[in-house]
């Protein structure tokens, strides 16, 4: 059965990347930091993503400009799916790699591979519904400070997700504003919003180069732990 590119039209994506070169191995000072993801298709059920961590902030005068036919037709593509801007809600990240280390210029914006993402049928069905979770193929370790705010979603079964990036494509959005962000979600029966401060550094690990993935309703990006980072 073949699942057409059509059914992705409202795909919400998740962060899938990561801002480093394949050799190095810490990077931090990530908090609230800028980037931008152009998602095409290398087939029918992955996805290329691409973004510009660690090359630019996105910048709006490039971002702006670029649009689904432009990068359809630089890469020969089906499906494009422009995502962001974006901002980080970790400190840093170490032991992470790029698919491809090689920096591309896609409709100007330098950017380059940072993950792939894979589809399956269940996915397309539920593509454009929040709290649903996605199954990304990366190899990342996020870094979240001491002393720093976090925000967790629990679901039912008690399984907790830290928020990695906050979007502003939906609503205005700061890293302020987020601590009223539990007042505006509508989440789903049984569902938890949590907020709270480190009190030691933590990682966020994704298993077997595998990272698990939910968006609220406002596009922010969590990622499934396997601790509750506040209690």
């Amino acid at each position: 059965m073949k699942a057409p590119l059509s059914k992705l039209r409202n795909l919400c994506f998740p962060l899938l990347c990561l801002p480093l070169t394949i050799y190095a191995n810490q990077i931090e000072g990530l908090r609230d930091s800028r980037y931008c993801e152009i998602l095409y298709s290398k087939s029918r059920l992955n996805l290329a993503v691409y973004n510009t961590i660690g090359l630019n902030d996105c910048p709006e005068a490039n971002w702006g400009k670029i649009t689904k036919e432009c990068v359809k037709k630089e890469t020969d593509s089906s499906f494009v799916k422009l995502n962001g801007p974006r901002y980080w809600m970790i400190d840093g990240m170490v032991n992470s790699q790029l698919v491809n280390p090689e920096k591309k210029v896609i409709c100007g914006l330098a950017m380059r591979e940072a993950g792939v993402l894979k589809l399956g049928i269940t996915d397309l069905l539920t593509a454009s519904e929040p709290y649903k979770q996605h199954q990304v193929d990366r190899q990342t370790t996020w870094i979240y400070k001491s002393g720093k705010p976090v925000y967790e979603l629990i679901d039912p079964k008690g399984q907790v997700f830290v928020m990695q990036s906050y979007s502003t494509e939906k609503k205005p959005q700061t890293a302020e504003t987020l601590e009223k962000l539990g007042t505006e979600l509508k989440l789903p029966k049984g569902w938890q919003f949590r907020t709270g401060t480190l009190k030691q550094d933590t990682e966020l690990k994704a298993i077997d180069n595998k990272a698990t993935v939910i968006q609220d309703d406002f596009l922010n990006t969590y990622q499934l732990a396997t601790h509750d980072f506040i209690n």
